[in-house]
């Protein structure tokens, strides 16, 4: 149910994704795809760090070892943060706040619609 929590006697796995392939190329390729697709919501996922490994070409190689984490993986690796899309984000936001703001006013303003005003 919506904003239990997952206690901690139970196994923290909700889900587990299986692929395979003819060789390790089609099996990383429908992981990815697979990956791709996968919703889950209401709760943190290692999705993205899954995705980081399949993209990684050492993994993808296969020439790694069980020190692949300590060797390749930082948490920037996976920030899908966007600093120029957040502002392109914010300056939408504003505009449409201030069409709204001025589509209220001239609405309001003579009792006319704004289809009308510009009709006259």
């Amino acid at each position: 149910e919506q904003g239990m929590e997952v206690s901690i006697y139970y196994d923290p796995m909700i889900a587990k994704l299986i692929t395979f392939g003819a060789d390790r190329t089609e099996a990383i390729a429908r992981m990815k795809r697979a990956m791709s697709e996968y919703r889950i919501s209401g709760v943190q996922t290692t999705l993205d760090f899954a995705q980081f490994v399949m993209d990684h070409e050492a993994f993808v190689s296969g020439d790694f070892d069980t020190h692949f984490v300590a060797n390749y993986y930082t948490p920037e690796a996976i920030d899908k943060s966007n600093p120029e899309l957040e502002v392109v984000g914010a300056m939408a936001l504003s505009n449409l706040l201030q069409e709204q703001k001025e589509t209220q006013h001239t609405n309001t303003s003579n009792g006319q619609s704004r289809w009308k005003q510009k009709r006259s």
